[in-house]
């Protein structure tokens, strides 16, 4: 096994060969971290549970569910990060359509459905034989057309629908501040590391040596 520190994208869930986690330099602390993955409806400091004296607080919980369940927070940063996408494009959406004096629904009318391209049948030929190889035996153009130009069309909606949401998006300030779930890993001193403690990124690589 060999750790590597350095700067890097930080990959949220543990990969067949490698798995990349923050390190002691994460933008916050682990208990914070934790807490912001879930509904946070009570602060990290909140007491879920006690016996006797002792309280244990919601952080504390948190830090260690997302040990063992590290696939639970990483599905509610998804639909999360989702979310934000969805309300980013709504707003961008409705700052342009008050920029120019009109609703929402005629800004998409007039620069995305309108410029939608229409799918002919010669879109659907090529996409049948493109992917006839996944097409089940026996079923003609002739019976999946109808599905096919379905699901052309609705592509080229979502392309035409990125396309000027990207536009919009590098004349705007967008920030998303939402902090992927991270998992803390403990390096044992005779291991094989290579870079410095401080970096802000671990990837570890499982390997077989023969």
């Amino acid at each position: 096994m060999h750790y590597f520190r350095g700067r890097g994208r930080v990959l949220s869930l543990a990969g067949a060969l490698f798995v990349s986690v923050s390190c002691d330099k994460a933008p916050a602390s682990q208990s914070d971290q934790a807490t912001k993955q879930t509904s946070g409806v009570a602060s990290n400091s909140s007491v879920v549970a006690r016996v006797g004296d002792r309280e244990i607080t919601l952080s504390e919980v948190d830090e260690r569910a997302l040990k063992s369940n590290m696939a639970v927070f990483q599905q509610l940063y998804d639909a999360r990060r989702q979310a934000i996408e969805e309300l980013l494009s709504e707003a961008l959406l409705d700052g342009e359509a008050a920029r120019l004096g009109i609703s929402r629904e005629e800004l998409e009318t007039r620069e995305i459905r309108d410029k939608i391209p229409e799918v002919t049948a010669k879109d659907v030929e090529e996409f049948f034989n493109q992917n006839r190889a996944r097409i089940p035996a026996g079923q003609t153009i002739e019976q999946l057309s109808g599905q096919i130009h379905q699901y052309l069309a609705a592509r080229n909606e979502l392309t035409a629908r990125e396309g000027y949401l990207t536009g919009l998006r590098e004349k705007a300030e967008v920030d998303v501040a939402l902090e992927p779930p991270r998992v803390p890993i403990v390096v044992a001193a005779e291991e094989r590391v290579k870079g410095p403690e401080s970096a802000p990124v671990t990837i570890v690589e499982y390997s077989d040596f023969q």
